[in-house]
């Protein structure tokens, strides 16, 4: 981004130049090439499918919860995200005491306070699902859940 330097002044370098400080990420970019041939070793058809096939089942354990509101469609028109509440408990209590168990959720606003405000809730806790997601840590999700409840009842 410089051209010259001097003691007490410098000359920037030519538009576009002068606006690239730093080291470029050359680290970055192999490392992001290096995700790309991974994933397309997998294939996105059987990534996809895999997600699919972990929202349905959370769905499922999800719907059989007393007490438990998911927001959005069914899983063939979502992405591997599930959006919820519980009952009389806040989002971020939810959050915090599935953490503790070792569960990593979300919770808040999720860059769509309009939504909840049009829906009168103060935030929701979000669950993610990709490609290295188990059915047996939504299971772990759901028992912590059920811990969730516990704790509040």
């Amino acid at each position: 981004m410089i051209r010259k330097v001097f003691l007490r002044s410098f000359t920037p370098n030519e538009i576009p130049h002068k606006f690239e400080a730093g080291t470029p990420a050359v680290a970055e970019a192999v490392g992001f090439g290096a995700a790309v041939d991974y994933l397309s070793k997998i294939g996105m058809q059987a990534i996809a499918a895999h997600e699919y096939e972990l929202t349905a089942y959370a769905l499922e354990q999800f719907s059989l919860l007393q007490g438990l509101s998911v927001f959005g469609p069914s899983a063939d028109k979502k992405g591997g995200v599930i959006s919820f509440i519980m009952d009389g408990i806040h989002p971020h209590d939810v959050a915090q005491i599935l953490d503790r168990d070792g569960i990593a959720v979300r919770a808040g606003h999720h860059c769509a306070m309009p939504l909840h405000e049009k829906f009168g809730i103060p935030a929701t806790t979000r669950a993610s699902f990709y490609l290295y997601t188990t059915k047996a840590e939504i299971d772990l999700l759901v028992k912590g859940i059920d811990n969730v409840k516990k704790i509040f009842n």
